[in-house]
């Protein structure tokens, strides 16, 4: 079996042709060469995450929708987007968008928006029994009792493990500190992410299988894939639920 990359490929096809924009255009947003665009498009190989980011940006769309995962593909406003459009603008344009966030605020104060109702806050967080912690870093150990009760926000989906991530590795999709919900299986495809055992400690990662090897898979590029072979032990706990 091969590395299934098609989710990449396939919403990169779709994305462009919904922003009618051409690989040319594409790679001068993103500075990103028009060769390396094709072989994306082609499923020759998938974009590094500083490149997966570029390409969101340029075509306004979720990077972990980019990257296949079944989640919104609406872009969040980020801070630094909105200083990078402000920088861009002729003084008096900005100062038409100073009197404008000005207004907004004054009429968010005005109408108590930043007041939180503390008994609306408790009833929109559920108590989870969580079983334990899974590494996005260096291994943890993995229980089938509850260990631990948290209070996480409603609502939550049906799950058969809670657990709490510890470590960055799998950001940004997962931080340091979040509970995830696991459906425990022992089948799963190319491209979604699970938890694994390797050597009694427990993993969260993206897998891809090839001929004879599995590759475990950290979303945060700072941390090396784990390559595994068919003489070696690796267990798989069950699929995250995105």
């Amino acid at each position: 079996m091969f590395r299934n990359m098609n989710s990449f490929k396939d919403r990169l096809k779709q994305i462009m042709s919904e922003r009618k924009i051409s690989q040319s255009e594409l790679s001068r947003r993103t500075g990103i060469g028009r060769n390396s665009i094709s072989d994306y498009l082609n499923g020759k190989y998938e974009a590094k995450q500083d490149k997966v980011f570029e390409l969101a940006k340029a075509l306004n769309v979720n990077e972990a929708w980019l990257m296949g995962f079944d989640i919104s593909k609406n872009r969040k406003i980020e801070n630094n987007d909105i200083a990078s459009i402000y920088s861009k603008l002729t003084p008096p344009r900005q100062k038409n968008v100073l009197n404008y966030a000005n207004e907004q605020l004054d009429e968010q104060n005005t109408k108590g928006d930043n007041i939180v109702d503390i008994n609306s806050y408790k009833q929109d967080r559920i108590a989870v029994n969580v079983n334990g912690c899974v590494s996005a870093g260096v291994g943890e150990r993995l229980h089938g009792e509850t260990l631990f009760t948290e209070m996480v926000k409603a609502p939550i989906p049906p799950h058969d493990l809670a657990l709490k991530v510890n470590g960055d590795s799998m950001e940004p999709m997962f931080k340091d500190g979040e509970i995830i919900f696991v459906e425990k299986t022992h089948n799963i495809k190319n491209g979604q992410i699970g938890i694994f055992i390797i050597e009694e400690e427990a993993y969260v990662k993206k897998v891809f299988v090839e001929d004879d090897r599995l590759t475990l898979v950290s979303l945060n590029k700072e941390y090396r894939d784990l390559h595994f072979y068919r003489n070696e032990s690796v267990r798989l706990v069950g699929k995250v639920i995105l």
